[in-house]
């Protein structure tokens, strides 16, 4: 399957462009919107949760710390959501010109990518005002947005190819990705919620691969934020479950999709 990627690279590079370009043609803001609606939602969040709520963040600044999580989690939200109809909002490109489809899905991935790098150095401009210190851990930052794109890419395979068959799984990820974020320490800490839950209950939370991909964020963007972790945080469920869980994501998106593809003639004129 990758090497089926890397044989069509240049295709795909050409329809990410594509999907910039459309995205951005008509928006006065064009790319900016990719970091006002992350920064929005954190200052919404930070008013409600730090502010009214007095909610802890521990020994991080409330902003650093939802910031840490918002941006990585825009990336996936908005890739999940852009994808779902990629494959419906491309039908009549698949109409006249034969290609792999599942390169629509993975250049829409390619391209909130693209928007999700540059926050990265906003999101270190902040380190900078907040006086946050950088994690000797930096250099493993390009693995970990390595991972959460293989995960990304194959529910994007997943969702797309449902989507053809089934018109309202746009709608049951809007509720899903809505629920999602509360289930990843965003707006509370892993020490809080410890404090606050069973083991058993602790020990299922952290087996979500998105709380595993959160940790490794902030491991190797905050000073030490690793020294700080609770005992019941691990290398199993902090690395080790969200490479298990892409790599069965990974091969369920490609699978459920090549399933779907065969039905997209029936599907597409409807």
């Amino acid at each position: 399957m990758v090497g089926q990627l890397f044989k069509h690279k240049e295709l795909i590079w050409e329809l990410t462009l594509r999907d910039l370009k459309l995205r951005y043609r008509k928006p006065l803001l064009g790319f900016l919107w990719m970091l006002i609606i992350p920064l929005c939602t954190a200052g919404i969040y930070k008013i409600l949760f730090s502010d009214f709520f007095r909610c802890s963040s521990g020994e991080y600044p409330f902003f650093i710390h939802l910031i840490t999580a918002i941006f990585p989690w825009a990336y996936f939200s908005s890739s999940i959501q852009s994808s779902t109809n990629s494959i419906l909002g491309s039908k009549n490109i698949i109409q006249q010109v034969p290609f792999p489809r599942k390169l629509l899905p993975i250049s829409t991935v390619c391209a909130n990518l693209i928007n999700f790098l540059p926050t990265i150095l906003v999101l270190g401009g902040f380190f900078l005002a907040f006086k946050v210190d950088f994690s000797a851990m930096i250099i493993f930052l390009p693995l970990v947005i390595l991972l959460q794109t293989g995960m990304i890419i194959g529910l994007s395979l997943l969702v797309a190819g449902l989507q053809v068959i089934y018109r309202d799984v746009e709608y049951i990820i809007q509720v899903f990705l809505m629920a999602l974020f509360f289930l990843i320490p965003g707006v509370y800490t892993l020490n809080d919620l410890i404090s606050r839950t069973s083991p058993l209950f602790t020990k299922i939370y952290l087996l979500n691969p998105l709380v595993g991909i959160a940790n490794l964020y902030r491991i190797t963007l905050m000073g030490g934020y690793l020294s700080n972790l609770p005992q019941e945080v691990n290398f199993l469920n902090t690395v080790i479950s969200p490479c298990f869980w892409t790599v069965v994501i990974w091969g369920a998106g490609f699978s459920m999709f090549r399933k779907c593809e065969r039905r997209f003639s029936d599907y597409l004129n409807v």
